[in-house]
């Protein structure tokens, strides 16, 4: 095993995050009329399909099965698939999927539907076992979307100009964590809107409930338990949106085992990023207009969709997608117990639940032209990028203690063909 790969795999936890810090100054790059003005004497180096594989995987990469160790009467059905990651997500729903560019192509790492046979992927590997998985499974579930750089914004508005100077240059790998909403949208309101919680879904904004007249009426749901429709929606993106930090940290503390440069930053604005006018393609997403006449993005065509239209002709649509794929996820799971008769007597929404959660997103779609009402069904907000570190720069400029040893020795151990 190349030293690099060795000394990656037995880099500190602690060291990884005690030494993290925002590097954003790589090989190739150059600050002009600042005082901190500085230009490289190293071209662009990009990353190799090695390092370019260990942070993706640290960032998204699968690792098992999910344990499911909650008692499974009280809450294993909100579960929605059983595949484990390397990043944490509210009811196992991983509705993140990792999109990336290179001087190569634009990417996208499609394993959300990836099927997991094993409790652990890499139990009783050697090191170079545990890498050639990775770089194995890196390869299978990389699906190339384009040629060549994203086409993205370099400038305001679609990003900051502190940003500017250095994402997306040459020789840099940049990531857009992006999560669709609505996947943990209808399993949410599948939980508040069951027997258990029975609450009621109020539209403020209109004063009237969200669609749900009938049920509150009949006593199925509280009257006296309500939650804004605005509060609902806050709740669904502040508990997913922890799932592109978490992704985006990873990759830091992996571009700090391996010696790289790199930052998590929120400089791209959504819409240019992902696509929303024509002199930025961006990540190529579909855009639609609801009444309120502002675009919001749904989906890449063929690779990413949310449960909405236009990709669904109406919400009972959508929501029956939604229930086929958890069903699937189920079905095609392999659990992690020992008795199976853990998950024997598990047992979805009943067909009263699954009609309040219809109403309540064709009364949202109906009211608004959109679903969700007020957030974005694909979402859009950090970004990380990694990048080989030129040590000469923080030499000129900063005090000792800006970078390690690692980031030092890192194109002796990682590169020792090239000549620098």
């Amino acid at each position: 095993m190349k030293e690099g790969l060795e000394l990656a795999l037995n880099y500190p936890v602690f060291d990884a995050i005690l030494k993290r810090r925002s590097r954003r100054f790589g090989v190739g790059m150059a600050i002009e009329d600042s005082v901190m003005q500085f230009k490289s004497k190293i071209k662009p180096i990009p990353l190799t399909e090695e390092e370019e594989a260990l942070i993706t995987w640290a960032g998204v990469g699968l690792t098992g099965v999910n344990l499911g160790d909650i008692p499974p009467e009280k809450g294993l059905s909100t579960i929605i698939q059983w595949t484990g990651r390397t990043f944490p997500s509210a009811c196992n729903a991983h509705a993140t999927e990792l999109f990336y560019t290179n001087d190569d192509g634009l990417y996208i790492m499609k394993l959300r539907d990836a099927k997991i046979d094993k409790v652990s992927i890499f139990e009783g590997l050697s090191k170079n076992e545990v890498v050639a998985t990775i770089i194995d499974l890196f390869k299978k579930y990389r699906v190339k979307l384009k040629d060549g750089r994203a086409e993205l914004p370099d400038s305001p508005p679609g990003l900051f100009e502190f940003n500017a100077w250095n994402a997306n240059k040459p020789g840099t790998t940049l990531f857009f964590p992006i999560t669709d909403l609505t996947i943990w949208y209808i399993d949410l309101l599948m939980l508040y809107c069951s027997r258990s919680y029975a609450i009621t879904i109020v539209d403020e904004m209109h004063g009237v409930t969200a669609g749900v007249d009938e049920y509150v009426k009949k006593g199925r749901l509280n009257p006296n338990l309500k939650m804004s429709l605005y509060e609902f929606e806050k709740r669904v993106v502040t508990g997913m949106v922890a799932e592109q930090a978490i992704i985006c940290h990873n990759i830091n503390l992996a571009s700090q085992a391996i010696g790289l440069g790199g930052w998590t930053f929120t400089g791209f604005l959504p819409f240019y990023a992902l696509g929303g006018t024509p002199e930025y393609p961006g990540l190529g997403f579909r855009f639609v207009k609801p009444k309120d006449g502002t675009p919001i993005p749904v989906g890449r065509d063929g690779v990413f969709e949310a449960y909405c239209p236009p990709y669904y002709k109406d919400m009972d649509e959508a929501v029956e997608a939604w229930i086929k794929d958890k069903e699937r996820y189920w079905s095609e799971a392999e659990f992690p117990y020992k008795d199976k008769k853990m998950v024997e007597n598990v047992r979805f929404y009943s067909d009263t639940t699954v009609q309040i959660v219809k109403d309540i997103c064709n009364y949202i779609y109906d009211t608004y032209g959109r679903f969700p009402a007020f957030i974005e069904p694909m979402f859009s907000r950090l970004q990380a990028q990694a990048h080989h570190l030129d040590p000469e720069f923080y030499d000129t400029h900063f005090k000792n203690g800006t970078y390690s040893d690692i980031h030092k020795r890192h194109f002796e151990i990682w590169h020792p063909d090239l000549e620098i």
